[in-house]
């Protein structure tokens, strides 16, 4: 069975991503011995917002945690195999049981990740979106020089991302699953959107799953304009810092209830080890 994810061969994107590199590290320690690189035509779907028309058809296709959120919901038939998706928006989008409608599985870091050192050393972290960070670095870099934050660079390897959520007090996330590792980790965060036209229905979607109101702190940039112009970069630096900080004042961080993640996990645990009764049954073969 291979594991499938978004840009798994960055076939489309030619640099790291946090929120889809997580699948490659995080499945094969919580599901050993199942995934293999060869031209398997059974596909395990993990974690990303992948639920669309543009999804490969396989022989098989098992869905575990995936996301709804671009385009038309994919056709669904009998080669498919849901043990759970994102959230309750995703299951009714595709018409299945709400009580399929768990959790983002990227809340399974939890699980897994043991920090070395579990001490703070940041009192705030910046997540950008990645696709922004390959754009225009130098202004995330400026941004948090200036408010004395630290850049977690989603391109980084996944253990220096996790590394460093786990090392903050706080964290504020472009990214969505910088967001949704640092709930898992108990670090507390804020959502930050900018004209990335990343929809709201994928951070509704995951906060709905862990009974958190979402909350929609949109920054509009003119960042193309940066590049080619160092008044445009100045003026983009200082707009970004005063947002920022007006954001830590007026805005709510976010965390689920102890309570409320502690239930999901052991749901999606109940999933596992109903996939690996079935995996061993020979039911993908």
């Amino acid at each position: 069975m291979k594991l499938y994810y978004s840009n798994k061969n960055r076939a489309y994107v030619p640099f790291g991503n946090f929120g889809d590199d997580l699948n490659s590290w995080l499945w094969p320690k919580l599901l050993p011995g199942v995934f293999s690189e060869d031209d398997s035509d059974t596909a395990f779907v993990g974690f990303g917002t992948l639920l669309n028309e543009n999804l490969p058809k396989f022989k098989r296709t098992v869905i575990f945690g995936t996301g709804h959120g671009f385009g038309r919901p994919p056709q669904i038939d009998d080669t498919w195999k849901i043990y759970c998706v994102r959230g309750p928006l995703t299951a009714a989008a595709l018409n299945i049981p709400a009580e399929l409608g768990i959790a983002d599985t990227a809340i399974l870091v939890n699980k897994v990740y043991r920090p070395t050192d579990t001490s703070k050393k940041y009192k705030l972290a910046f997540i950008p979106f990645a696709f922004e960070m390959e754009d225009s670095p130098e202004i995330f870099l400026e941004v948090c020089r200036e408010l004395n934050y630290i850049c977690i660079d989603p391109r980084w390897e996944v253990e220096k991302v996790l590394q460093e959520i786990s090392k903050s007090e706080l964290v504020i996330s472009a990214a969505m699953h910088g967001a949704i590792v640092a709930d898992a980790l108990r670090v507390p965060w804020i959502s930050l959107k900018s004209n990335a036209g990343i929809p709201d229905f994928k951070w509704t979607d995951f906060c709905q799953s862990l009974g958190i109101e979402y909350q929609i702190n949109r920054f509009y940039r003119f960042n193309r304009f940066t590049k080619v112009n160092p008044i445009f970069k100045y003026i983009e630096v200082k707009r970004m810092v005063s947002y920022l900080q007006k954001l830590m004042r007026q805005s709510q961080f976010r965390l689920s209830k102890d309570f409320v993640i502690n239930h999901k996990l052991d749901q999606l645990e109940e999933k596992i080890n109903l996939f690996k009764q079935d995996f061993n049954s020979g039911m993908f073969d």
